[in-house]
């Protein structure tokens, strides 16, 4: 019976046709919103090309696209310089794994050799071990530092300054090393006097937070990339990223998109509505608990409840502030309590979005005048009601 149950499951239809491409290593062919940044890349490493060493700084915060951006671009490095027949070995090394010098140097070295003992030699001896391979290989090494401030935290500057002066041993062969830091932190500050001397102020690329717009047009790519034609509602796209907006976080948006999809898929449906992306976002991050419910008067209650109600019904992602306030006015009825006049409404509204319940934005296209239109972006309608109904 039980095997009947996972066969049915691994085996029932799924709206999501590529699972890996909302997966956050995925490096789509095209990254939205990041091509000026690449080009900086671009320009700053033509050294690389003709066997000279260059070094950057990625900065941003959380969600930005720092390591897809740098992946991306190291990888299409590699490629170009194959084509000229140069050599270009490309590592990556997480440093929130590997925190200190020792652990980033063995991550380096089994990318050239697997069976490199993990212990037994000093960092000195691991440094002149990748010279060696990379002489032997006649090789340029593009290592790329990621969560670097966590190094910096762990082990200092030392291993920076003897990566970034690699080619500066006049009794050696040249070996070209080049290196990326990738950090939400300023770690250009973190550096010692040494290490700084070998790091260009001006070799920062700084990642900004994506706007609501271009976690949207994300949000589409992924949708195209991911799952069958016509199961997403562009409502719900809408939807994801007005919620994604608040942190400016790419990841966090396709994180939702995908467990809105896995939700549909639960639910045996074949549209991912708005109802769904609110589930995803309560299983993320809710702010909606029993304890700031209680903390609601009785008619900022019936506010929100009328709103759970509306969208419930219409499966829209946005209400009018009118159709809530003749709902509302119906609830109260419902209950025994006298509607408040439209100023004591609006404040209602205004005081459950300063409680995080719900978002209010100016309408767009499609709407006459400056209308107000309401989201519940946080808990799915049903769920919401339902609690509401228990405390009523």
């Amino acid at each position: 019976m039980m095997r009947d149950i996972i066969e049915d499951e691994l085996y029932s239809s799924s709206i999501i046709k590529e699972p890996k491409t909302l997966d956050f290593d995925y490096i789509p062919e095209e990254l939205p919103h990041r091509t000026s940044q690449l080009r900086q890349l671009a320009q700053l490493f033509k050294p690389a090309l003709a066997g000279l060493s260059q070094n950057a700084v990625i900065r941003g915060p959380v969600g930005t696209g720092k390591t897809v951006l740098t992946k991306k671009f190291c990888q299409r490095l590699v490629g170009i310089a194959r084509k000229e027949g140069k050599i270009i070995e490309y590592v990556h090394i997480n440093c929130r794994k590997r925190s200190t010098d020792s652990m980033v140097l063995l991550g380096i070295l089994t990318h050239f050799d697997p069976r490199f003992p993990d212990r037994g030699f000093s960092v000195q001896e691991m440094l002149d071990v990748l010279r060696r391979q990379l002489q032997r290989r006649e090789a340029h090494l593009l290592l790329v530092l990621d969560e670097a401030d966590a190094l910096l935290k762990k082990s200092g500057s030392n291993l920076i300054y003897n990566l970034t002066r690699f080619s500066d041993d006049i009794t050696q062969p040249q070996t070209p090393l080049s290196v990326i830091m990738i950090s939400q932190k300023d770690v250009i500050s973190e550096l010692d006097p040494a290490a700084l001397s070998t790091f260009k102020r001006s070799n920062v690329i700084n990642l900004a937070k994506y706007t609501r717009d271009e976690l949207f047009d994300i949000i589409q790519q992924r949708i195209t990339l991911a799952f069958h034609q016509g199961t997403v509602l562009q409502e719900s796209s809408e939807l994801i990223a007005d919620i994604a907006s608040g942190w400016g976080d790419a990841r966090f948006a396709i994180e939702l998109l995908w467990k809105a999809g896995m939700y549909t898929d639960e639910q045996h449906e074949q549209l991912l509505i708005p109802e769904h992306v609110r589930t995803a976002k309560a299983e993320t991050y809710s702010v909606v608990t029993e304890t700031k419910l209680q903390n609601l008067t009785q008619h900022q209650l019936l506010t929100l409840l009328a709103i759970a109600k509306r969208l419930q019904k219409s499966q829209a992602t946005y209400i009018t502030t009118g159709e809530i306030e003749n709902t509302y006015a119906i609830t109260c009825e419902e209950y025994g309590e006298k509607p408040r006049a439209h100023t004591m409404f609006w404040n209602y509204l205004k005081e459950i979005e300063h409680a995080g319940f719900i978002q209010i934005k100016l309408s767009g296209k499609g709407h006459l005048g400056t209308t107000q239109l309401v989201s519940l972006p946080d808990i799915p309608a049903k769920v919401l009601a339902e609690k509401i109904l228990t405390l009523l």
